[in-house]
């Protein structure tokens, strides 16, 4: 059956989730005002990835950026506190962001056609109900091979199934959303693969994890016409260059593109 125990990395992760409280270093100025904020755009990124912030800030989250910024916590980076990242976001956002209606999260290195997704939440029932739309991953298994980086030993979580869960790259949440997901955690340990997590809560919590086609299952490519992306609301692996390229056309072109393939994107 191969490597089944904890890796180092695995152990010292086990020795240090049970510590969920870290001080604030920087708070996002976002909603520091008590106006209502249709979408809340919460882009998940390391500290080294400047560039990819940067890109972000120039090009898709350009219009909300003004009064943006970020958060930062006092605690190690790694691949595996990206969870603790998450909860320490829910927590954040239930106390200092009341007015924050929906939330996009996302990666630092996605596109994202604000406008297509504000169109989409207008069709949704309201902030008050549960949503947790975009790519739905259903009866994925943990990662048994001991060189990747979601690897997952059976001592942490048995060959079962995860629950159903989005893929972390974008999905949207509504504020009642995170709240639910917030009263879950309580019952759910710190996990090291965050999408898993996000899902292991949504199960807790009587969420449904809700597929949409505009979240595309496929990753950028800069060998395809940019007018095959017309209609998607969230692209994954973008590199800085790419997300200005692709912006670009978007913002001088775009409207040149066939309209068939964006409107049945758009449809759940």
């Amino acid at each position: 059956m191969g490597q089944l125990l904890p890796t180092t990395l695995h152990q010292t992760f086990l020795l240090s989730r049970h510590v969920q409280s870290y001080p604030i270093l920087r708070t996002p100025r976002s909603c520091l005002s008590q106006r209502p904020i249709g979408l809340l755009l919460a882009v998940k990124s390391w500290a080294g990835h400047g560039e990819r912030r940067a890109a972000v800030r120039e090009t898709w989250g350009r219009e909300q950026a003004g009064r943006g910024g970020g958060a930062a916590w006092d605690f190690r980076e790694s691949f595996f506190n990206v969870t603790l990242k998450e909860l320490l976001f829910w927590r954040w956002f239930r106390q200092d962001c009341p007015a924050a209606l929906y939330v996009l999260k996302a990666d630092d290195d996605v596109f994202v056609d604000v406008p297509r997704v504000l169109a989409l939440l207008r069709r949704q029932p309201g902030p008050a109900r549960p949503l947790y739309l975009g790519r739905a991953f259903v009866g994925t298994y943990p990662v048994r091979q001991l060189w990747s980086k979601y690897y997952v030993p059976a001592s942490l979580y048995p060959s079962v199934p995860y629950p159903p869960y989005l893929g972390g790259g974008g999905y949207l949440v509504s504020r009642e959303t995170i709240r639910l997901f917030l009263g879950a955690s309580a019952a759910v340990p710190l996990f090291p693969i965050d999408d898993a997590y996000v899902g292991m809560c949504a199960q807790v919590a009587n969420v449904s994890a809700t597929h949409h086609r505009g979240f595309l299952p496929f990753e950028f490519s800069p060998s395809l016409p940019p007018c095959s992306y017309t209609g998607a609301l969230v692209l994954h692996r973008l590199e800085p260059r790419d997300l200005h390229l692709l912006w670009g056309f978007y913002r001088s072109q775009g409207h040149a593109c066939p309209t068939q393939e964006a409107l049945s994107l758009n449809e759940e």
